[in-house]
């Protein structure tokens, strides 16, 4: 975990979060960063065409059991006239500084980092990815969307009441932890629910409060249920029956700028202590997922 520099997550940040909608030429220019990443790091790397978008594919084959598979993604895509620094900048560059890390390490499984494309859109580039995954076994998919906006004052932390009810006993820790919104929360299905306990046990190490939120099989795809938890990339993999998680840093209840609703989402409006804690928990995670 110590290897992880929020330095650089926070250089990738700077250079993705401009606008950047599907086709723009500042779009272009984020799509080659995430390859050049890649490579850098020891992936091969493919370009995923898959009709409307462009998916950036990186993989690093396990040395052990090559077809059991570990992925982390995050989109690259963001609407037009948004800079889209915590969505998703944040996840981006987070996805390209685990890679870096693990990109020096022997895995067990087979490593994907994904730059998916279209989320904004609907998931579409995800989408693409899990409906033509075959020939593999897919151990997990890990997500990011949105880790790097967090408050350490009291009440800042909003959880909608209906989520309160679902999940109690994390409603009980934000208020013995006095509501402050500096924690790291996953979501995930019954299958992933172990991978998102392993991440949990590596960040409450580092001393970062983290809630775990199971959805059971039927509520993962209910969207009038609890849509909020169900609408990035890792829904992609959860309609093919595919286990995912998804770590986000809540913001998407109480950001003012989540997409640019009140102010720009800008990289000046992140927490680099708090990013930098959800990527040493997620590089563990996915470490020990990829049998390290």
């Amino acid at each position: 975990m110590d290897c992880i520099d929020s330095e650089r997550w926070a250089e990738d940040v700077a250079f993705i979060a401009k606008s950047r909608p599907p086709g723009s030429i500042h779009w272009q220019k984020v799509q080659d960063r995430c390859a050049a990443g890649l490579e850098k790091a020891g992936f091969t790397v493919e370009r995923q065409d898959y009709g409307t978008g462009v998916n950036v594919i990186g993989r690093r084959e396990g040395t052990e059991a090559p077809s059991e598979v570990v992925l982390l993604g995050a989109h690259y895509d963001h609407i037009s006239g948004c800079p889209g620094a915590d969505d998703n900048a944040s996840g981006v560059a987070g996805a390209l500084e685990v890679a870096r890390v693990l990109g020096q390490a022997a895995l067990p499984r087979t490593l994907i980092v994904a730059c998916w494309d279209e989320e904004e859109l609907g998931l579409w580039g995800s989408r693409a990815f899990a409906e033509s995954f075959t020939g593999a076994k897919l151990a997990v998919a890990f997500n990011f969307d949105m880790i790097g906006y967090a408050s350490s004052a009291e009440q800042s932390q909003i959880f909608p009441g209906p989520l309160a009810e679902r999940f109690p006993g994390l409603a009980e820790e934000l208020v013995a932890h006095k509501g402050r919104a500096d924690f790291i929360a996953v979501v995930a299905d019954s299958s992933a629910e172990s991978f998102a306990l392993e991440l949990e046990a590596h960040a409450e190490s580092l001393g970062r409060l983290t809630g775990v939120m199971t959805l059971t099989e039927a509520e993962k795809l209910d969207e009038d249920a609890f849509g909020v938890l169900a609408r990035s990339d890792q829904v992609s993999f959860w309609e093919q029956g595919l286990p995912a998680l998804h770590v986000f840093d809540t913001g998407v209840f109480r950001y003012p700028a989540y997409h640019c609703f009140s102010g720009l989402d800008t990289a000046d409006k992140l927490d680099q202590a708090f990013a930098a804690d959800v990527l040493k928990a997620t590089t563990a995670a996915v470490a020990t997922a990829a049998g390290l």
